[in-house]
């Protein structure tokens, strides 16, 4: 069986690297993304307080106004959140598959180090 290049399989190791790193990024931007959309959610969720005087219709319009308001940016953000969620579904197959590689290529340039170590 063929020994591979030390030095080319360096290079790859590098490249792997660098693809690994790129894609990372890019899994951890739709990450923080989508982490931002939960937390206004919860936002929203926790804005959503009872009515304490119900003898004002001045209040109850408002409060009404307030509810509208908050289900039209819930719909808005749970919107943005599918679109999100599916863009991290989409990408995860290839950052799990740019770690991988990465992972064996410097396994592989570790054990070629290693047998082709002279002995002291």
């Amino acid at each position: 069986m063929k020994h591979p290049d030390p030095a080319r399989l360096d290079r790859l190791q590098a490249i792997a690297a660098m693809k690994r790193d790129a894609e990372l990024a890019k899994l951890a931007m739709v990450a923080q993304s989508r982490a931002r959309l939960l937390q206004a959610l919860d936002g929203l969720n926790q804005a959503e307080a009872p009515l304490e005087d119900e003898s004002n219709p001045g209040l109850i319009r408002a409060r009404l106004a307030h509810m509208r308001w908050i289900e039209g940016r819930r719909r808005l953000l749970n919107q943005r959140l599918a679109l999100i969620q599916a863009d991290y579904l989409e990408r995860r197959p290839a950052a799990v598959q740019a770690f991988g590689r990465a992972q064996v290529l410097g396994t592989l340039a570790a054990q070629l180090r290693a047998r082709t170590k002279p002995p002291r």
